[in-house]
């Protein structure tokens, strides 16, 4: 992990295939506040590294505007 990041593993329902995997990875490197982005798209699980200061309402909204994507905050490690 990078200095001053933390990593949050969230749960994306509808993501189906590498299409999926690869446009969530893509809106992840635009966001502001992220510092990488993995997506599983057969578990869902999305592995995120993140500032402290990460507005996790906006990430949402913003994750659900580009597809039939449900965003789930599962846990922080």
């Amino acid at each position: 992990m990078r200095p001053n990041t933390m990593k949050t593993i969230i749960t994306i329902q509808g993501t189906h295939c590498k299409a999926c995997k690869a446009l969530i990875e893509d809106v992840c490197s635009d966001f502001k506040g992220i510092a990488s982005c993995s997506v599983d798209f057969a578990t869902g699980k999305t592995d995120i590294e993140h500032t402290d200061g990460l507005n996790w309402d906006d990430f949402k909204r913003e994750i659900e505007s580009v597809g039939d994507y449900k965003v789930e905050l599962a846990h922080k490690i």
